[in-house]
């Protein structure tokens, strides 16, 4: 079984314009066929967390109270009360909540680092007891996805969490510009040396024909930057001999290319202060970079990297390639996180059987597709693919699309094929039908048998650090301060120097104790962890 990657990136939730996506090819009923509607059942309450982000369009209620929160109420086997939490200080709030002793029984959150605490804390209960005694349909998911107990699972052998499953797709794209390589005579990059080669060309003869010499042969900021660490496999923890160590040789030959890259003025020289990748991203949609890690995962990467190149550059022709083997092997531009965790029960909850039977119903098919899509032939109607799409999408973005936080148990791989992104995309227009290409060659570069995903796991599904090791994971985390600087720094300091002074870092912060720490773990969980080869399972035609 190979191993893949993930590239960071986050967890990221989907902006407004994501309304659209994963769409449902089948009935949006929220009961099955002879079952009792939830209204007429006796119904406990209980207290959810939900995100509030500002983004509830006027005359839509508040977070807590809409549409929305009325239909799960009206609709589900639990009288919810929704608790705001702001999405950008969600760790914070929470935490007063819980010193409070007023934490809602239900908490959603991202953030698997403070999942991980609260479990260290005892502030959240167990739930393998909760899902034998009172789940149907959530038991049914882990029968079918084991997964979602394997990840879930912490050091103690007790399961924690709750989670969504979908199918594992190629997250990042390498793009390039294949009518530069055309018209310069070249082929795509295979090889790391390929690599240089042609931004070398990109950048040296003039590829858009405006006889000036501006354009980047490859950005280095943002996902790109982190995507050439990548083709390193620079991922700081790998396995060699069997045993999870930490790594320096492939940080230094990642460092060492990307400085060669900015030597020979290749890329932006002020790629530094990119902090975000905008720049990185109007120098591609403008035309004037030739090698861009974008993303194909949702409708809104059309509009945000191929849409506006194409009305800026109408000639711009661009392919999704694999990223180029180096000396460590081929790897994955990036791929999405297939089993991700986002709920816990607070060990205080008063009616866990009201607990468990709302988690039921949030993880069920017809309710993720009723949140998703609206209701049917009202908000949203089947297209040409058999799959709902809005309607009227000014409508639906008023309506349907901000609500997507109320989604985090949707089990998106349960509504294939119509929760692909391909499916959202109207393939009678000829920059839509481009986009679908591109997906489909970012999946056969991404997912294809010759390359293997980089960490040995999605960040998410790493163990736990205790207190005093994410202190100095903190302070060990500031070696790439050192590598930044010999990029930029031509002769005056170079690369062995940094290297020098990141293992002194190391030494003096802890970093043994981390080695030792993720040495142990790997020892002793490698059998029964959530892993890359887990991963690998979720690909799916």
């Amino acid at each position: 079984m190979k191993t893949w990657k993930k590239r960071a990136v986050t967890t990221a939730t989907l902006t407004l314009a994501c309304g659209c996506l994963l769409v449902a090819c089948s009935n949006n009923s929220s009961k099955k066929e002879g079952e009792t509607p939830a209204a007429t059942q006796k119904k406990g309450n209980i207290s959810v967390t939900i995100y509030d982000r500002g983004n509830i369009p006027q005359g839509m209620g508040t977070i807590d109270n809409n549409r929305w929160t009325k239909w799960l109420n009206e609709t589900g086997p639990a009288t919810a009360k929704y608790v705001p939490i702001p999405r950008g200080e969600s760790v914070q709030k929470l935490n007063i909540l819980f010193a409070s002793g007023n934490a809602p029984d239900v908490i959603e959150e991202f953030d698997a680092n403070f999942r991980d605490q609260l479990v260290q804390q005892k502030q959240i209960m167990p739930v393998d007891e909760l899902i034998q005694k009172y789940s149907t349909t959530y038991k049914d998911l882990m029968q079918k996805y084991p997964e979602l107990k394997k990840a879930s699972t912490k050091s103690d052998g007790k399961q924690y969490e709750f989670g969504r499953v979908q199918k594992l797709t190629g997250f990042q794209a390498l793009f390039i510009r294949e009518d530069w390589l055309k018209k310069l005579g070249l082929k795509e990059p295979e090889t790391v040396e390929d690599l240089f080669k042609v931004a070398q060309a990109f950048t040296e003869n003039d590829p858009d024909g405006n006889g000036q010499k501006d354009t980047y042969g490859i950005a280095l900021s943002g996902e790109t930057g982190g995507s050439i660490s990548t083709m390193f496999q620079d991922v700081s923890w790998v396995v060699e001999g069997g045993k999870l160590v930490h790594d320096w040789e492939r940080a230094k030959a990642a460092v060492t290319f990307k400085k060669r890259l900015f030597d020979a003025g290749l890329a932006d020289k002020d790629f530094l202060t990119d902090k975000n990748g905008q720049k990185a991203l109007q120098d591609w949609i403008n035309g004037k970079t030739g090698i861009f890690v974008g993303r194909t995962v949702d409708p809104l990467n059309y509009s945000t990297y191929y849409e506006p190149l194409k009305k800026n550059v109408p000639s711009a022709e661009v392919k999704a390639i694999k990223l180029p083997k180096s000396s460590y092997g081929r790897f994955a531009v990036g791929v999405n996180n297939p089993v991700q965790m986002t709920t816990v029960v607070n060990a205080k909850a008063k009616d866990p059987e009201a607990v468990m039977k709302y988690i039921d119903f949030m993880a069920s098919k017809s309710t993720g597709e009723m949140l998703r899509y609206g209701t049917p032939e009202v908000d949203s109607a089947k297209n040409a693919n058999g799959c709902y799409v809005p309607k009227d999408i000014q409508q639906f973005s008023k309506e349907v699309s901000w609500n997507n936080d109320f989604q985090l148990l949707l089990q998106q791989i349960e509504m294939e094929p119509c929760a692909s992104v391909a499916s959202q995309l109207d393939a009678s227009q000829p920059l839509q039908k481009d986009f679908i290409e591109l997906i489909k060659q970012n999946n056969e570069a991404n997912l294809s048998s010759d390359v293997q995903y980089a960490p040995i796991t999605y960040g998410e599904h790493m163990p736990a650090l205790p207190e005093d090791l994410k202190v100095v994971n903190t302070n060990v985390s500031k070696i790439s301060d050192f590598y930044s600087k010999a990029i930029v720094s031509g002769s005056s300091y170079g690369v062995d120097q940094a290297f020098t002074d990141a293992k002194d870092m190391w030494q003096k912060s802890g970093g043994a104790k981390l080695e030792e720490f993720y040495l142990k773990w790997y020892d002793e969980k490698k059998d029964t962890a959530f892993l890359a080869k887990d991963m690998w399972k979720f690909i799916k035609n």
